[in-house]
């Protein structure tokens, strides 16, 4: 069944994993002069590609690099993973084999009755009109068969954790995002981090990202980062585009993060009166704020943040930028420490 392939899309992988690494040949990677194809007498090249696709939409570029970096990834953290495993069975005098008997045990959940119905339900209509009771024993076959993988992926990362000699030079894509010496932010002007979102104060997403990049500032890397504040108010969201405003007519009274703060707080209510009512409350200048809101102040600079941002692929929100590296949505705080700590470690820190 349908569902039964989504719920095991990982185990082509795992069974490479299982096995060992296997080396197959394959063809190399055409140098730029190759010829790809002909049209007549005109012969394309690899590097007549190339540069067609550098025109291509920055938003196009942004995914297909990522997904081609991510995809590299995965394979790596496998390639990595297998040698881990094989060190330690040759340190502990072992076959691969008889070190995986050992350590996958204890590692293998059992499978419980909730695991099975969240399944069912994030799968239902791929079910048709079979009930869980009818799907069950099938639902359970396949978590077993994904146990001893999802077993060697802990042991792999136990011993990752425990590994002081993984270095990953793996280079992931990157982008130039230009910054101001005014734009809004917090944190060491010197830090080897430098996290740059890009935002909209109507946007749900985007709300509970700021709660996520709270966390991360104020947690253990709260010295070693910089976040920098950009706009980019979805034209769906009709009152975006004044709301960026006012945060930058609050930041020319250094109030920007506390009316940040406010407007995500209270994105049901982003009207002109509520802003300035927020302003008010806040203990800004009333009328100094609402005549900078008024005559549209900081249309422009909302406007070059916009552009900015599509120059670098941003089409949605909230869209973050560590040290150029693009992260797309309301991410786990889990993964944007993850990718500070590469981003640490990669810097020698």
């Amino acid at each position: 069944m349908q569902v039964i392939r989504q719920m095991l899309l990982m185990v082509p992988v795992a069974v490479f994993v299982l096995v060992g690494p296997v080396i197959t040949p394959v063809c190399g990677q055409p140098a730029a002069s190759a010829e790809v194809a002909r049209v007549g007498d005109i012969i394309v090249t690899l590097d007549d590609v190339d540069q067609a696709w550098s025109q291509n939409d920055a938003r196009s570029q942004m995914r297909l690099l990522q997904q081609l970096y991510e995809t590299r990834r995965r394979v790596l953290d496998v390639v990595i993973g297998n040698h881990l495993v094989d060190r330690e069975a040759m340190a502990r005098g072992l076959s691969r084999d008889e070190l995986l008997a050992i350590e996958l045990p204890s590692r293998t959940l059992p499978i419980t009755d909730e695991e099975i119905a969240l399944v069912y339900e994030r799968n239902r209509e791929a079910f048709g009109d079979r009930t869980l009771d009818d799907s069950r024993s099938e639902i359970q076959d396949a978590i077993e068969r994904q146990r001893p993988i999802q077993a060697l992926r802990q042991f792999m990362a136990d011993l990752r954790q425990e590994a002081d000699d993984v270095i990953l030079t793996l280079e992931p894509p990157r982008q130039q995002v230009e910054v101001f010496s005014d734009d809004p932010s917090r944190g060491p002007t010197d830090a080897p981090i430098v996290l740059i979102e890009f935002s909209d104060f109507q946007c749900p997403y985007c709300q509970r990202a700021t709660g996520i990049l709270s966390d991360l500032m104020i947690g253990r890397y709260a010295d070693q980062i910089r976040f920098i504040y950009k706009d980019f108010p979805l034209s769906n969201h009709l009152q975006a585009f004044k709301a960026a405003e006012a945060g930058n007519c609050a930041h020319e009274q250094g109030m920007f993060w506390p009316l940040h703060d406010k407007m995500f707080v209270s994105q049901d209510a982003l009207d002109v009166s509520s802003l300035n009512s927020y302003a008010s409350e806040l203990g800004l200048d009333e009328e100094a704020f609402s005549i900078c809101l008024e005559e549209g102040r900081y249309t422009q600079r909302v406007q070059q943040d916009l552009q900015a941002g599509r120059g670098n692929g941003v089409s949605s929100t909230p869209t973050v930028f560590i040290n150029g590296r693009p992260i797309v949505g309301a991410v786990p705080l889990e993964t944007l420490e993850e990718i500070v700590r590469e981003e640490l470690a990669a810097s020698g820190r």
